[in-house]
């Protein structure tokens, strides 16, 4: 697949999942694309999760639906630039778009989740 065939492939998942590593399994996750790239964030803040793997070890996977695509896993240098344009992306996929948790949708876009997104980059081989 090409970067803007996973790019588009995202954007229209309802509903991808995450695997950081090789020995975690696949959980549901909210991805946006922003900026031609793939963002998402950390919905419960607990010491062991996929954010605190990828920290330690960058390699993982998403999936939407049967199609999974290897990714690295990093904290962008450039997050507070982003910032904006990821919450726009996270209200127009998960409450104007496909009508899915408007509340939550809204609650991502909160400093305390900023803090915490990370940039999932496609490996291509």
């Amino acid at each position: 697949m090409t970067k803007n065939e996973i790019l588009n492939l995202v954007h229209e998942t309802k509903t991808p999942q995450i695997k950081a590593g090789e020995i975690h399994r696949f959980n549901d996750i909210w991805l946006v694309v922003a900026y031609n790239r793939i963002f998402c964030r950390q919905y419960a803040f607990a010491e062991r999760s996929w954010y605190t793997s990828f920290q330690n070890d960058p390699k993982g996977h998403i999936k939407c639906g049967q199609i999974e695509i290897r990714v690295k896993g990093i904290i962008p240098d450039d997050l507070e630039a982003l910032g904006e344009e990821i919450n726009r992306a996270y209200i127009e996929k998960y409450d104007t778009r496909l009508n899915h948790y408007p509340e939550i949708a809204h609650k991502m876009t909160g400093k305390r989740f900023m803090e915490r997104t990370m940039e999932l980059v496609p490996v291509l081989d």
